[in-house]
C-alpha cells in the first residue's frame, strides 16, 4: 500500500480536507505552505503521527512511491489553494498519483463524513485558535471530498 503525502496550504487544511484519509493510517507527511503553518501544526503532527515539512519556492522532490493529495485547483476559492492545486495538476501530467481534496465544500463530489463529531473534536483540540472557522460553519467538519483525475492520452498515429 502506498503512503500518502498531503499538500496543505494552511495548518488545519490537512484535517478539514483529509480527515478520512488520516483514519486509514496511510498519511506519512504533510507539506505546509509556510514555516508558520509548520509550527502551528506541531501538536497535530504529534497526535496524528505525520512528519511536517514546508513548501518553499515549489522545491518539493516528488517520488513515484507516494500518492499526493492536493487542494482541488478547480473548486478551491483561496488563491494559495488553487496555486498548490495547479502544481498537483502538473505532477499528475508527469505521471504521479494525485488525489484532489476540497476544503470549502463547493465541489460536486463532497460526501458527509461518517463521524463528524470526531473530526470536530480533533479540530477543536489541535487548532483551538481557529475554532471560530467551524464553530458556526459546520461544513468544515461535516463534509469532505476527494477526486482522482485520470490522464487520457490522445494517440494519433
Amino acid at each position: 500500500m502506498k503512503k500518502y503525502i498531503i499538500i496543505a496550504p494552511h495548518a488545519d487544511d490537512e484535517i478539514i480536507g483529509c480527515h478520512q484519509t488520516f483514519l486509514t493510517n496511510v498519511v506519512e507527511t504533510v507539506i505546509f505552505g509556510t514555516p508558520e503553518a509548520v509550527e502551528e501544526a506541531k501538536l497535530a503532527s504529534q497526535v496524528l503521527g505525520y512528519e511536517r515539512k514546508c513548501f518553499q519556492n515549489n522545491e518539493i522532490t516528488f517520488e513515484k512511491e507516494y500518492v499526493y493529495l492536493f487542494p482541488d485547483p478547480t473548486y478551491e476559492l483561496h488563491p494559495i489553494h488553487r496555486q498548490m492545486g495547479m502544481l498537483g495538476e502538473k505532477i499528475l501530467r508527469d505521471g504521479f498519483d494525485v488525489i484532489f481534496y476540497n476544503t470549502n465544500m463547493t465541489a460536486p463530489y463532497i460526501f458527509e463524513v461518517p463521524s463528524p463529531a470526531i473530526k470536530r473534536d480533533k479540530l477543536n483540540m489541535l487548532y483551538p485558535l481557529k475554532k471560530a472557522l467551524w464553530e458556526f460553519e459546520h461544513k468544515y467538519f461535516l463534509f469532505e471530498g476527494y477526486v482522482q483525475w485520470k490522464m487520457l492520452i490522445n494517440r494519433h498515429e
